[in-house]
């Protein structure tokens, strides 16, 4: 063997159990004879030892406080030193002796054993009785290793290998037998290696090997278990281990022990007594002497399947055999062994023609066995499992299940469901094999398991003939048969499985008015490990019993009634669903996984001869009578839970669960489907569910599920950022020309200014959305808040502008009311914010696009409380349309400008409103949809939403004269500032007050729209109020004439460029009021406007027009 690091072949770093100084184990009461440490209790032991235990007549130790718990299955014991069938990986056991030998080791007999260690393994040949537990002791010459399981007994007895008083370390290696290809003994040690057995090594030289178990004195391979050896002789008594003696639970009952290692002319030494819980391959012998073992198997799928070739699982007996084998592959050695030919025969004895069963001393070159280690990769875990299955396929068929059998001829068959549990089981290999699965479509996964094994308890449960009696035997009955009955109720519980399958017949039940029958029974003597291992078991489920009644020819016929709760098909079942209902990619099932089935069987006098096929469930009967069934969830919680505040686990939890059964109709493979069933009620602990259809049921929980991403494709990312930094720009154009032009800085486009301002600010906002911000939840709401303020912001500004329209459209008002919009454009998005933060806090800052949140109900809201504004803006757009025709207004300018203006309005309105109302373009774009049959209006959205700024510059400037006007006119002064050279050039003559047509203030005479100029289109810009004629730029009161510039008030005419107060003229540059006048020149009382300045305007009084006479 391979020599490895002195610090990694120690006792205590290889071994499951070791005994260095057993003395110190065993208390006064565990002493037997009169041994003591001092004064010639110990000895010197092997070489690095330390002391060794030294035995003499009547003397030995016994430990019963050694056994460990196993905590990977829940127990209070290790079920492989219970019982060595439970050693899963078989088991290996070494003891140091220094035996000193007299001339009795000659006579054997009565009293010649001499024990080394056993834990109450034993046997009776005559009696046929075999009692759990190993053990090594020497026979006269022999040195025999014994492993009983109580069932079964091997035997190895080696001659010729006794080493006087010299230390000696005796190695003993069991593994389940595999007898199914007996050619494997003509390839020497390798070929029977591979078989299993028994073997021992002394010193790790092999010496000796048995294959098969011992037969009793009647020849038969089935003995009587008899109670394993426990401290107090109770079935859950403390085991016992003994060092120097023997005893099993018949000597326990006399207080006696036997088989002395020591006497006082040849006293025993004994040391470093190991245990295994695993077979020690070959490359790892050198552990007897302190090695390190791997954890290792010596079966796989491949050499199963080789080994099963050939098998007629059809014959009782074969698929018995093969049941063991498979059993000592999933769940460790069977309780039973195929009838395979004899042991071993002795290393001493002459070749016979079973030679090729015989074990040589003499080594040959021991060929590599072939061991399966851990399977890391996800293809050979797939690979792995699905042998299983493929095996376990195999052995569930049903052929043979014909009707009428014989309830004691059959009910061997039943114990298959045992071991099929083992492949659906929560054990971590498992999980992981299935999960690999899960990602091939093409594979039905554990759910093909759980429906074969069903069909098959189904079909051979059903066979059973329940009217079967013994006319010689008047009480006779079976471990589930009872005639008197006339029902077979089998009862199984395997690693995550409780289940029963019940024959039985109807019309009685249903006349006793028995309509439904209520599972599971949780005071049966199956479920006695359930309850104790698994989380809460408290599920139970009612199956009405007149499925059938309706039926002609099925009424009256006995059927077979399948139920189980599988506690690991929780976690090995398919992660497949029914996606119209259950929506969310990350799901689980919360709870157990309950069955019931229904098989009619055929009316057991006619047994075959009668047709049952067309005897199904009425679909009409069980939609109103359905399965009614109670999950207590794996871990109670509440579904859309509350949370912290900024809380980072916003996405774990569960958002909604779903009653749901196996369809294996969906689909390819089936799937979890809540169509036929419904929750009548559901809390945080438990859920009530009700379904129709016969199956496999459980709650499926639909987990909160965190987006992947958003991201629309590269592409599209590009042409919105082109949309925005070009709206940006626009905009801010916009914005820049409406504040400094005295044209264009009226109170429409300085609402609009303030519309683009907002929608600008939102769209940058949204740039910085598309980087790592949003990944942070508090950067994310900061984000968030931020967006959906500044594009409310726009759309109300949007809002006041159809507002002060409506105003200007039906009482005139087109001045000066700017600043009474500015409140609400700013504060009603404020309070949206705070609405959502007190109503929405814990779930904000929640959406991969920094938008609000991630919950549909959030978003819902601002979307709503937006679309209040749409639904305002409607209403005045609707008014203003109505009304354009007769604008409340005599100026024909005035009505000019509002018509032109109402165009961009509507548009920019339209666009805000697909953009952002509810049910639009942006409300799917933002929302989570992964529940909605839509399709994704992110990309579309993207682009539109950030190209709409270009759009709002072409709506709301390029599209008005006004602005266009304004454009020209900066324009111009830029022109004639560059001609002149300067950048202003002060005017030495007074400056002309004339007024644009919309405004009574100042204009400079650079921005002025000058006498007979008219605008682009060639309109005069005088304001007529009659048909007389006046001076370009004046404002009529009546027919008479004025001079230019003069406002009327009274019919004076007044110098040009004077304000009417009283009547009185004033010259040019004064300012009106009193009536007094200025030179020209002088400071006025009040200084105009500046040309750079927004200046509010004053409200401008609608005057009816006086008819000329």
């Amino acid at each position: 063997p391979t020599t490895l690091p002195p610090d990694q072949v120690l006792y205590p770093r290889t071994t499951d159990y070791h005994w260095d100084r057993f003395d110190q184990n065993a208390t006064d009461e565990e002493v037997i004879g009169n041994w003591k440490a001092k004064p010639d209790g110990k000895g010197q032991g092997p070489l690095g030892f330390g002391t060794a235990i030294k035995f003499k007549t009547g003397e030995c130790l016994y430990d019963v406080d050694w056994m460990k718990r196993d905590e990977d299955l829940g127990l209070w014991y290790d079920p492989c030193m219970w019982n060595p069938m439970n050693c899963t990986e078989g088991v290996s056991f070494s003891v140091w002796e220094k035996m000193s030998f007299g001339d009795d080791v000659f006579e054997g007999g009565k009293g010649a054993k001499r024990y080394l260690m056993s834990t109450g393994g034993d046997f009776n040949s005559v009696q046929g009785r075999a009692w759990p537990g190993f053990a090594i002791y020497h026979e006269g010459l022999d040195i025999v290793a014994l492993v009983s399981t109580g069932e079964k007994v091997w035997v190895l007895r080696v001659s010729g290998q006794l080493y006087n008083n010299t230390w000696t370390e005796i190695g003993v290696r069991f593994s389940l037998p595999m007898l199914t290809n007996p050619d494997l003994a003509f390839e020497g040690v390798g070929g029977l290696e591979k078989m299993g057995g028994l073997e021992m090594f002394i010193n790790l030289e092999k010496v000796g090997h048995t294959i098969v178990p011992d037969s009793t004195a009647r020849g038969s391979t089935i003995w009587t278990a008899e109670q394993r050896l426990t401290h107090n002789g109770r079935p859950r008594g403390k085991p016992v281990m003994m060092f120097g003696c023997h005893q099993n639970s018949e000597l326990q009952e006399f207080g006696e022990f036997v088989g002395f290692a020591g006497t006082d002319e040849s006293p025993a030494l004994i040391d470093e007594v190991a245990i295994w819980r695993r077979a020690l391959p070959n490359s790892q012998l050198n552990y007897f002497y302190g090695g390190f073992s791997p954890d290792v198997e010596n079966i796989d799928e491949d050499q199963f399947s080789a080994m099963m070739q050939g098998v007629d699982v059809n014959d009782p007996g074969q698929a018995k055999a093969a049941q063991e084998v498979l059993e000592a592959m999933l769940l460790g050695p069977p309780t039973t062994v195929p009838p395979f030919p004899t042991r071993t025969a002795d290393p001493l004895a002459k070749k016979s023609t079973t030679e090729w069963y015989t074990q040589d001393t003499t080594t040959d070159a021991v060929p590599t066995s072939t061991t399966l280690g851990k399977i890391n990769s996800r293809d050979g875990k797939r690979k792995s499992i699905l042998s299983r299955q493929d095996i376990m396929s195999g052995m569930l068929r049903t052929e043979a299940a014909r009707d009428g059998q014989d309830p004691e001829l059959v009910q061997d068959r039943f114990s298959l469901a045992y071991v099929a549990a083992a492949l659906i089981s929560s054990d971590p290999e498992n999980v992981e094999g299935w999960e690999t699965v899960d990602d091939w479509t093409t594979e039905e996964g554990a759910s093909r398991t759980v429906r074969e094994l069903e069909d098959y308890m189904l079909a051979w449960v059903g066979s059973v003939n329940i009217s079967a009696e013994r006319i010689d035997d008047p009480h006779w009955r079976t471990t589930y048969f009872d005639p008197n009955e006339d029902a077979m109720r089998y009862a199984t519980a395997g690693n995550d499985m409780v289940m029963n399958v019940d024959k039985i017949p109807l019309r009685p039940i249903r006349d006793a008015g028995e309509i439904r029958m209520k599972y599971p029974d949780y005071d049966g003597w199956e479920w006695a490990d359930a309850k104790m291992l698994w989380n809460n078991p408290r599920d139970n489920f009612t199956v009405p019993t007149g499925m059938f009644e309706n039926i002609e020819g099925c009424n009256d016929n006995p059927v077979t009634i399948l139920t189980a709760v599988y506690n690991g098909l929780t976690y090995t079942a398919p992660k497949r669903k029914n996606p119209v209902n259950i929506h969310s990619r990350k799901f689980r099932i919360d709870t157990k996984v309950i069955s019931a089935k229904v098989k009619l069987n055929a009316d057991p006098m006619l047994g075959e001869n009668m047709n049952v096929d067309h005897c199904r469930p009425d679909p009409v009967y069980m939609k109103d009578n359905p399965i009614k069934l109670t999950f207590y969830h794996n871990e109670v919680a509440k579904t859309k839970r509350t949370l912290l505040w900024h809380s980072d686990e916003y996405w774990e939890g569960l958002e909604v669960r779903h009653c749901v059964w196996w369809n294996d109709r969906f689909g390819i493979n089936g799937a979890w489907d809540d169509h036929g069933c419904k929750i009548i009620a559901t809390d945080d602990a438990r859920t009530d569910c009700e379904c129709h259809n016969f199956g496999n049921y459980a709650v499926l929980a639909e987990l909160l599920e965190e987006p992947e991403s958003l991201r629309v494709a590269q592409w599209i990312m590009i042409t919105k950022w082109v949309g925005i930094i070009i709206g940006t720009i626009l905009l801010t154009f916009f914005a820049v020309l409406v504040f400094v032009s005295v044209i264009v800085g009226e109170m429409f486009h300085q609402i609009r200014m303030w519309c683009c301002i907002s929608y600008m600010i939102a769209n940058i906002i949204m740039l910085l959305t598309d980087t790592s911000l949003c990944y942070d939840r508090h950067e994310n709401i900061a984000l968030s808040m931020a967006l959906v303020y500044f594009y409310q912001a726009a759309i109300v500004w949007n809002t006041c502008e159809t507002h002060a329209t409506f105003k200007g459209v039906t009482s005139g008002l087109i001045n000066g009311r700017t600043s009474i919009y500015h409140p609400f454009a700013w504060g009603i998005p404020l309070l949206t914010i705070g609405f959502l933060m007190i109503v929405d806090g814990e779930t904000l800052g929640t959406h991969p696009l920094c938008f609000i949140s991630w919950e549909r109900p959030v978003i819902q809201r601002w979307f709503i409380l937006t679309s209040f504004s749409f639904v305002l803006t409607i209403i005045f757009t609707v008014i203003v349309i109505v009304n354009i025709m007769k604008v409340q207004s005599h100026n024909k300018d005035t009505v000019m400008y509002l018509k032109d203006q109402v165009k961009g309005m509507i548009a920019t309105s339209i666009g805000m409103m697909v953009l952002w109302c509810y049910g639009t373009i942006g409300y799917f774009s933002y929302m989570k949809t992964n529940d909605m049959d839509v399709i994704n209006m992110m990309p579309m959205f993207q682009i539109l939403n950030g190209w709409f700024g270009v759009f709002m510059f072409l709506f709301l400037g390029l599209w008005s004269r006004r602005f266009r006007l304004g454009v020209n006119n900066k324009a111009e002064e830029e022109r004639k500032k560059r001609e002149s050279g300067k950048a202003y050039e002060t005017e030495e003559s007074p400056r002309t007050a004339e007024t644009s047509p919309m405004t009574s203030r100042p204009t400079s005479p650079k921005g002025s729209i000058h006498s007979g100029a008219g605008d682009e289109d060639g309109a005069p810009t005088s304001r007529p109020g009659s048909g007389a004629s006046q001076a370009a730029g004046s404002r009529p009161a009546s027919g008479t004439s004025q001079p230019a510039g003069s406002r009327p008030g009274s019919g004076s005419s007044q110098p040009a460029g004077s304000r009417p107060g009283s009547g009185a003229s004033q010259p040019v540059g004064s300012r009106p009021g009193s009536g007094t006048s200025q030179v020209a020149g002088s400071r006025p009382a009040s200084r105009p406007p500046s040309a750079d300045a927004i200046p509010e305007e004053p409200e401008e009084t609608p005057v009816e027009p006086v008819d000329a006479e």
